[in-house]
């Protein structure tokens, strides 16, 4: 069975050397998603030569608050990744001004990858879809993952009008919402992710195994075999890629 875990934060596990391995032996296609962009080449190098394992290049909003001075870093570098996340907006915060540094910076990213159509984008939107949705619009050249997608069902049709991957967790698989929020999207849009180590599978940290769970999650709400899911989410992976 070929599994997909498209956000985890391989670089945030305390034995994240040995999460490597266990992921290249479970033979897990894993974007391994940087929280800042100075940690991006340290992360490279941790996957160096690893087959199921890319890095992505990323400045989390949460963090743009401390972290804005890294945008030219992340700007430079773009180059050297075609996987970009953990990026977006964050509205938990509700100061105005750390609102507007965030959607600078976001901006900022997204019209410095659309040079780049090859890109592959996976966005953070919590408490901030509709901003997130209209930032990237329409007919934004990359592909655009929003993972662990929390909006309005209004919301999920405008990112399903745009094209937008929805990215699948443990969590999301396991709650009404987001059964909901995964139901309404088309089958060719979704994707698995741990989004770990933040999401919890048994009171431990999810690992990029546990995207198994979800799949069989998704089997059971669309009422096909897991085998079926993921050959479904492996094409909806590769087309990602094409």
């Amino acid at each position: 069975m070929h599994l997909i875990d498209a956000h985890c934060h391989v670089d945030l596990y305390p034995d994240f050397v040995d999460l490597i391995e266990e992921t290249e032996r479970a033979q897990v296609y894993t974007i391994a998603v940087t929280n800042t962009p100075s940690v991006f080449r340290p992360c490279v190098s941790l996957t160096q030569g690893k087959r199921f394992i890319r890095t992505a290049l990323g400045l989390h909003p949460q963090l743009v608050g401390r972290r804005h001075r890294e945008l030219d870093l992340m700007l430079d570098m773009l180059h050297e990744t075609r996987y970009i996340g953990e990026v977006g907006l964050d509205f938990e915060t509700r100061d105005p001004q750390e609102r507007a540094l965030q959607q600078k910076v976001f901006a900022a990213i997204l019209e410095r990858c659309a040079a780049f159509p090859d890109k592959v984008l996976t966005v953070h939107s919590r408490r901030a879809a509709a901003d997130v949705i209209d930032h990237i619009g329409e007919s934004y050249p990359c592909k655009v993952i929003l993972h662990w997608f929390s909006g309005s069902l209004r919301e999920l049709e405008k990112a399903i009008a745009c094209g937008f991957y929805f990215s699948v967790n443990p969590a999301m698989i396991s709650s009404a919402k987001g059964r909901q929020i995964v139901s309404a999207v088309p089958h060719d849009k979704v994707l698995t992710e741990s989004d770990g180590p933040f999401v919890k599978v048994d009171n431990r940290p999810a690992r990029p195994r546990d995207v198994e769970l979800v799949v069989r999650g998704l089997a059971d709400l669309y009422n096909m075999t897991a085998s079926q899911v993921a050959s479904m989410l492996h094409n909806n992976f590769r087309v990602i890629l094409t």
